[in-house]
């Protein structure tokens, strides 16, 4: 009787084992496909996405950096930081420059630009086109310290790890914010 219940539980587990086998051999070959197909769409969505952001975004080089107009009011300093694109093809900025103030020695003076505002929308911009923000601060005088004048403002163009540096005598006093950037050359 034993030799039966072993006999008959070996070919239990092997009609178990084959069915098994079979059903992974379906699954495979079902994920396989699975797998194949998202092999296929993978790729070409990173490949599309890389090659979109490379292709259009505006990199540190291809960009020159300036001040514009700085008008005071209210107890405030109003001075527009310019990017003009100096490439030869169009490129996208989006979002905030990060900008920090740096002594004739290129240390930095105080804290970084705070953001102000929320981000705003992708700025084109064709060869020779520009695209501005505001850096605000306290005026001189109006009770909070000021930082050291400046010989030099560093500039990181929104999603770029380089800097480019525009020359400028600027003092922050009770520190001071950026705005997002925004097309053309009179800041939002």
């Amino acid at each position: 009787m034993r030799r039966t219940v072993f006999g008959f539980a070996l070919s239990c587990l092997l009609l178990l084992g084959t069915a098994a086998c079979s059903s992974n051999s379906d699954n495979t070959s079902t994920d396989r496909s699975s797998s194949t197909t998202q092999t296929t769409v993978a790729p070409a969505t990173t490949t599309t996405m890389s090659n979109s952001a490379s292709s259009t975004h505006c990199a540190t080089t291809q960009l020159k950096g300036g001040l514009g107009d700085s008008q005071s009011g209210a107890g405030q300093r109003y001075t527009v930081l310019v990017l003009t694109n100096t490439g030869n093809r169009a490129c996208d900025l989006r979002g905030f420059p990060g900008v920090s103030l740096v002594d004739a020695n290129g240390k930095q003076i105080g804290e970084p630009a705070a953001r102000e505002g929320s981000e705003g929308p992708t700025v084109s911009l064709a060869p020779g086109a520009s695209a501005s923000a505001i850096l605000r601060t306290s005026a001189a005088g109006m009770g909070a310290a000021c930082e050291p004048t400046s010989t030099q403002i560093r500039v990181y163009p929104p999603d770029n790890t380089a800097s480019l540096i525009v020359a400028s005598a600027y003092s922050a006093c009770g520190g001071f914010r950026v705005t997002t950037l925004v097309a053309g050359t009179a800041g939002n």
